[in-house]
Order: structure tokens, then sequence, then C-alpha cells
């Protein structure tokens, strides 16, 4: 006779383990961040920008994969907020602001203020409890330093044009000016993700290519960024602009691991 009442387990086989393996994915991107910020105190510009990569590969995944799999129910014991957020710090602002100033990618003399204003100004972004609108849009620049700072270096930008970026972009943080969510913006998704996806892959073809450069792969590089910020400045201003009426909170849900 047959036991109906096993048939939800067996669905959900090992979902304990599975909250874990997720943790655990999570908890890599630390990992990463250790060599990656090791490839930079030894002057290696590639290794970083690929640990950089790997690390942003691993946040990308973990969290549809948590929501997936109740990851946040089975395993209540580790904050995914929490984890997320530490490696995020790391591998998202410290050492793209550390590699910038190694590598001299900022003005003489500046290079010291911008980094610590960046950091600064990120460290108040990283504590919003607005950091989503109710569509999931981030209000503003959502510390994505780890993709601006390589995106710079390979375009070989020049210190003040890095300068002048950076501070752009860290004025937007405690503003409501939108950013795109790659995963959780519903609106273009696939060509966002898509995106995403061509610039990701275009840093790491560029980066094992380097010295060289290749003219078509810069073209491909500007090209996320300006679909971003055309993005955002269409959902700020333009015909996508919603009334930003949900309450602010605390569950910053795009950097759980769960």
């Amino acid at each position: 006779m047959s036991d109906h009442s096993s048939l939800p387990v067996r669905e959900l086989r090992h979902p304990v383990a599975k909250g874990w393996l997720v943790h655990s994915f999570t908890a890599l991107g630390a990992v990463c961040g250790m060599f990656g910020l090791i490839a930079v105190a030894d002057g290696k510009a590639e290794q970083a920008i690929l640990w950089l990569a790997i690390a942003m590969i691993l946040d990308g995944v973990d969290g549809p994969v948590a929501r997936a799999w109740c990851v946040k129910e089975n395993v209540p014991r580790i904050d995914g907020y929490t984890l997320d957020l530490i490696v995020d710090f790391v591998t998202c602002i410290v050492i793209p602001v550390v590699f910038m100033h190694q590598f001299g990618m900022l003005p003489e003399g500046w290079s010291l203020v911008i980094g610590a204003f960046v950091l600064f100004m990120s460290a108040l972004w990283m504590s919003r409890t607005d950091q989503e609108a109710e569509d999931s849009f981030f209000n503003g620049f959502p510390c994505e330093w780890n993709m601006i700072v390589p995106t710079l270096y390979l375009l070989d930008s020049g210190p003040w044009v890095t300068g002048v970026v950076c501070v752009l972009l860290s004025l937007t943080q405690l503003t409501n000016w939108k950013f795109v969510h790659p995963m959780r913006v519903r609106r273009f998704r696939p060509i966002t993700i898509t995106v995403t996806v061509i610039w990701l892959a275009t840093v790491i073809a560029m980066t094992y290519d380097l010295p060289n450069q290749n003219e078509v792969g810069k073209y491909l590089l500007v090209a996320c960024p300006l679909y971003i910020v055309g993005l955002g400045v269409w959902r700020t201003f333009g015909a996508g602009a919603i009334a930003d009426t949900a309450p602010a909170t605390s569950d910053v849900s795009h950097l759980t691991g769960s």
C-alpha cells in the first residue's frame, strides 16, 4: 500500500542539503575575493579581473537558485542577506577601488580621495532600506564597481575620465535614479540578460587577450553601460517612470542568498 504522504518529501529531496549547498556557493565569492585581492597586490590585473568575473557569476546564480529551493525556509540558521552583503562589499567595492589605485587608473594625487569617496558612498548605499523600487529597479547606483572598473581598464580610459565616472555614479547612490536589476526586473529581461552575458564574455575574452586591443570588443564593452544607463533614464524620467509607492523595507532581496 503506497504512502502518498511521502510524495512531498520525495519532491523536495534533501532541501536542507540544497540550502547549505547554495550558501556554500555564495560563500565561495569570498574566496574569489581573496584571490582577487592578492592578484591586485601582486600587480596582476588580468588575474584580478578574472577572479572578479568568477565572483560575479557566482553572485548571479545563487539568488535565483536560492529562491527556487526555498533556502531561507530550509536553512534559517544562515542569513543569506548578511552572507551576500559581506561578499559583495569585498568583491563589488573594496577590490575594484584598490584595483583603480594600484594600477594608476585615477588622477595623480586624487586616487585615495576618489577611492575613499567611492567606498564612503557605497557603504551608505549598502545600508539603504529602499535599495529597490516596487518593480525591482535599483534606487541609485548599486555598487557594481566590479563591472565599471574592469570596463574602464580594458577601454584604457584616462585617469580623469575614470575619476569623473566614479564620482558621478557615487553621487547617484543616495538618489532615486534608477538602475536595472538584470535578473529581477521583468521588463526587457531577455534583452538585459543577453547584454549582460555578452558584456561578461567580452570582458573575459579581452582580458585573456591582453595586451592586445580588440576594437570590436571595445564597442561591446561600451554598449552594455550605455544600455543600462539608457534604461535607467527611461525608467526614471521617461515613459517607464511609475510612482514609487511601495513602503521601504530592509529585505534587500537582490543581495540575499536566500
